[in-house]
């Protein structure tokens, strides 16, 4: 058995049994049909059996109707020298021999050792038989990816991973505007064209609000078209769990997103190859005063920028 371990305390949900052949054996039993697979050789195989010469009328006597039972269970351990040894030991040491239950005397049957070719091996088939609880394992998943910011309880957010989050990426315009919109659409189609699952949020709500829904439905990334997008066709990338910003080409916004979704790139690696910038929800893009800085000397001073260009 398995367990998750979830807010109800630790909760079954996998079940594995090994069967082995018991329920093939009991049905050949039950029907008297061999409930056998056989398994062809490529080059057949000399094997030491047993040949057995059965006292019909002795079996008849001692087991009457379980009679042929009896001689089948012999049988079956005949097609292995191996297997017939050992009751033809006991017979021959102590005059009898349990076989499956019934107690057998050596008046019963004869055997005489030797070996045959075969072209095939027949066995019963053992059986793994696996249960998935998979609405406990979907709910434990859920559970999971569940969590709270901890500077607004009112924000939640599910943490899918983006191989398996339903929507990839959420594509945000920061107004209404006809060449906003027009930004939108555009890369809401590239990223649709190569399967990329992709939510558009048009609606008026604050993009902080915009933020949030998607947050709650698990969307790792949002891309963000704002005011600058129109000057110098670069939009920002948001990172769900972080909430950290990058600034970069429009048309850089598909391939990277591809790349994410199948774990060919980190988000660490975009941060290194992109700025980091701050956008508030009026679309102005500032440098992450955190970001790293370099100082610049000029004849006439120094002054610190950014180490990577907001903008491209």
């Amino acid at each position: 058995d398995l367990e998750i371990k979830s807010s109800y305390g630790w909760v079954e949900c996998v079940g594995h049994a090994d069967r082995a052949c018991y329920d093939l054996d009991v049905h050949g039993k039950a029907t008297k049909t061999p409930m056998l697979a056989t398994l062809k050789l490529d080059t057949p195989r000399e094997i030491e059996v047993a040949k057995l010469k059965f006292d019909r009328k002795a079996l008849g006597k001692t087991f009457k109707k379980d009679q042929r039972v009896v001689s089948g269970a012999l049988e079956a351990l005949a097609e292995n020298w191996e297997d017939f040894s050992k009751v033809a030991s006991a017979l021959e040491d102590e005059g009898k021999a349990v076989v499956d239950g019934f107690e057998i005397t050596k008046d019963m049957v004869t055997w005489k050792k030797t070996s045959k070719k075969v072209h095939e091996i027949k066995f019963t088939p053992s059986v793994i038989e696996p249960s998935f609880g998979m609405g406990r394992i979907l709910y434990s998943l859920l559970e999971h990816s569940f969590y709270q910011r901890e500077s607004d309880e009112q924000r939640c957010v599910m943490r899918f991973n983006p191989q398996v989050a339903p929507n990839k990426c959420a594509v945000l315009p920061i107004s209404s505007g006809d060449e906003v919109n027009a930004i939108v659409d555009e890369i809401a189609a590239d990223l649709m064209d190569s399967d990329i699952s992709t939510r558009v949020d048009k609606s008026t709500a604050s993009l902080g609000r915009r933020y949030a829904r998607a947050d709650e439905v698990g969307v790792p990334f949002a891309v963000t078209v704002d005011f600058e997008s129109i000057k110098d066709n670069t939009v920002t990338l948001r990172e769900r769990d972080s909430t950290v910003q990058i600034r970069l080409p429009k048309e850089d916004i598909t391939k990277l997103i591809f790349d994410f979704v199948h774990a060919k790139m980190t988000w660490d690696d975009a941060k290194e190859k992109y700025p980091v910038v701050q956008v508030n929800e009026d679309g102005e893009t500032k440098a992450d005063p955190n970001a790293k800085t370099v100082v610049v000397e000029t004849a006439r001073g120094k002054f610190s920028r950014p180490a990577k260009p907001i903008l491209k």
